[in-house]
């Protein structure tokens, strides 16, 4: 339904210290009746082709839930990311 600009994050590698560039797309996407935002990340980000609304499009996604406790309640908490691993057209 909507595609971002390509996003470019500086980030401090924890391995190295080495400060690095994380590059994305975020895409607002909908089956009908569910809708929800993924992220393209790397070069499939720098390569991802802007998105055209006269077709429909397929996509295969990955799921990443975190869990932490907050520090100002201690209640558990979650943040669910999703990941566009692949994208093409019907």
């Amino acid at each position: 339904m909507n595609q971002s600009p390509l996003a470019q994050r500086q980030y401090t590698d924890k391995k190295t210290g080495e400060q690095k560039v994380m590059n994305s797309v975020t895409l607002k996407l909908t089956d009908g009746i569910d809708t929800f935002l993924g992220e393209i990340t790397g070069e499939r980000a720098v390569n991802c082709p802007k998105y055209d609304p006269q077709h429909v499009y397929r996509v295969q996604c990955s799921m990443v839930v975190r869990e932490w406790n907050s520090q100002q309640t201690g209640e558990a908490m979650q943040a669910t990311t999703i990941y566009i691993d692949k994208i093409c057209l019907v």
